[in-house]
């Protein structure tokens, strides 16, 4: 699945490997900051609080 994190002062996506639904990451977002490893190999740390938007869409596996 792919996030893409709004802020004031940019714009960045990540294919990010997720066990759950959309629906989950999205709760678990509600909940406090978390982290994510990519696709690629690397960790991310997501902190909602920091983010104006977080759009989360499903991408086909690769």
């Amino acid at each position: 699945m792919t996030v893409t994190i709004y802020t004031n002062y940019l714009v960045v996506s990540y294919n990010v490997a997720y066990s759950g639904s959309k629906e989950e990451l999205a709760k678990a977002l509600d909940e406090g900051p978390i982290f994510l490893n990519t696709k690629e190999g690397s960790s991310i740390f997501i902190n909602p609080i920091n983010a104006v938007l977080i759009e989360i869409k499903d991408t086909p596996l690769s």
